[in-house]
């Protein structure tokens, strides 16, 4: 599937204000929109899109809804963690951490491994606890131990499966997030066409009105020091960070994709941030590039340097 890309190059917090500047300044304006063929129901179509996606819930609303369920899974993993340390106690205590009982349940390096291979070993825990149950009953090893840990393995077996859904879902809402604001942003620049032709040499304060991208000053230094690091998650993401920059008083991050070994290409904007660190989603199998730019309410800074990780799980 081809990645959707935003068309504008502003945050979508940007996006929606500027909306909200171009309904006041049509309406205003009604008289000479009409004369064009903008009516005042296309008008209020437009301020209806402009709602719609104010209110449709940001990224990080549907990362919350994944993130809640990895928290769910590792509890369900430390959770597990623990009744297998108490099984294999009893094993130890009835033949010896040496003994080929000890050593059949296999949880050296338990508490490192990948989460797949974690449900293995603990099944495989439950299955030779299973098969010693009556040798070690006497001793405190009991059903409801083993009917636990069955319990615990299955709730991380449904964790992943809901965290993968979720993901998906995520996915496509960020996708559809995307495609609202491309169609947003589409009349957003038909109507700063317009609005430009009919003040164009008759009033320039109104032709200004209708500029999207307007002019700012370079007074802020460029921000130094980005880094990246990757978290594997889930969900998979990557962590920014890079030097506060005085008098910025948020930040735009940048980025551009590539295949892992090649050079960088277009940047498009990702989002706008207030302070100087970023958890972004990552681009799998990729060479994820940023850049990022200091701002205020007058002036944007020059880029930063560029930092790159090829995003390999």
């Amino acid at each position: 599937m081809m990645e959707i890309k935003r068309d504008y190059n502003m945050s979508d917090a940007d996006l929606m204000f500027m909306v909200g500047d171009f309904v006041a300044f049509m309406t205003r304006d009604a008289a000479e929109f009409t004369v064009r063929g903008v009516t005042s129901a296309a008008r209020t179509a437009f301020e209806t899109l402009g709602t719609a996606f104010e209110v449709f819930p940001m990224d990080e609303y549907y990362m919350a809804l994944v993130t809640a369920e990895v928290e769910a899974k590792n509890a369900a993993r430390d959770e597990a963690m623990v009744l297998v340390q108490k099984i294999s106690g009893f094993f130890e205590q009835k033949w010896g951490l040496d003994s080929w009982q000890y050593k059949q349940l296999n949880i050296k390096s338990l508490s490192v491994a990948s989460d797949n291979n974690f449900k293995a070993v603990c099944r495989n825990v439950i299955n030779t606890a299973t098969e010693q149950l009556a040798n070690l009953t006497s001793i405190g090893l009991t059903q409801t131990d083993i009917d636990n840990l069955e319990t615990k393995v299955q709730t991380m077996e449904d964790k992943g499966h809901t965290i993968e859904t979720k993901k998906a879902f995520r996915d496509s809402k960020t996708e559809e997030r995307i495609q609202k604001g491309n169609e947003l942003y589409s009349y957003l620049k038909q109507y700063s066409s317009i609005g430009k032709l009919i003040w164009e040499n008759v009033d320039e304060a109104k032709y200004n009105d209708y500029i999207i991208y307007k002019s700012v000053l370079s007074g802020l230094s460029k921000p130094q020091g980005l880094v990246a690091g990757y978290n594997p998650g889930p969900p998979e993401v990557i962590n920014l960070a890079w030097d506060n920059v005085i008098d910025a008083t948020s930040y735009n991050v940048y980025y551009s994709i590539a295949m892992i070994g090649s050079p960088s290409g277009d940047y498009s904007l990702l989002n706008n941030y207030p302070t100087n660190s970023a958890t972004v989603s990552a681009v799998l199998n990729k060479r994820n590039y940023f850049k990022v730019k200091a701002k205020n309410d007058t002036q944007t800074s020059d880029y930063s340097d560029e930092v790159f990780i090829d995003v390999t799980p």
